[in-house]
């Protein structure tokens, strides 16, 4: 019930201050937090893995599931939070009493008892958290899960939410689209053009090292 604000300099005791949130901030936060609550609950939905590490970074958001996970599995996740996106669902904020925790399918870290905050996307996910959320998952705007890899004994996830997710797509996009100009390939043809290059590489190598070697002997006798 108390709020502490931490300030870089001494303020005077009982001076007014004005305050403003970073709204472009808050809300790139709001949109990065809520877009991982629909992942881990449709992840703990469809394969029964707990949310057992969640870290925001500075590029990425990962989280780390107690179960592996597929990249196939991991594409199915990420349809599945896009279409709860698009049907723009009123986020619900929960305070139940004691009894009534105790009966509910919330996901938690931890046991919890007292005054708990539950945060609610229609029947999606139901999750214990102080955080700060969207009003309505349209809001999030889009979910990019972008790899899993094998981490202890289950798999960490990395993704991106709302414009962090489009800033990194349009990258994506741009770095692709070079490359595609540099070997004449079509868009969605650059990994194969990659790979024919990189083969025709490999035989030039090869070629090269037979004539140095040839080169040698001669030089040699």
């Amino acid at each position: 019930g108390e709020v502490v604000h931490l300030c870089a300099a001494p303020l005077p005791v009982g001076q007014t201050v004005a305050m403003e949130i970073d709204w472009a901030r808050r809300f790139m936060l709001m949109q990065q937090h809520s877009g991982e609550h629909l992942v881990s609950g449709t992840v703990r939905a469809h394969f029964g893995y707990e949310n057992v590490g969640f870290h925001m970074g500075s590029e990425v958001i990962t989280i780390d599931f107690s179960g592996e996970l597929t990249a196939a599995q991991l594409r199915q996740v990420e349809t599945e939070v896009n279409d709860v996106i698009y049907q723009n669902i009123a986020t619900e904020f929960l305070y139940p009493d004691a009894e009534t925790l105790h009966t509910l399918p919330y996901r938690s870290k931890k046991e919890l008892s007292g005054w708990v905050r539950l945060v609610k996307f229609g029947e999606k996910d139901l999750c214990a958290c102080c955080g700060l959320h969207v009003s309505h998952t349209g809001e999030i705007g889009l979910v990019k899960l972008l790899s899993t890899t094998k981490f202890h004994n289950g798999s960490r996830v990395e993704l991106l939410c709302g414009k962090r997710a489009l800033d990194y797509l349009n990258t994506v996009a741009d770095q692709n689209r070079e490359i595609s100009g540099l070997l004449s390939a079509k868009p969605f043809a650059t990994a194969e053009a990659v790979r024919r290059v990189s083969q025709e590489l490999s035989q030039a190598q090869y070629r090269v090292v037979q004539l140095e070697n040839q080169l040698f002997a001669e030089r040699a006798k």
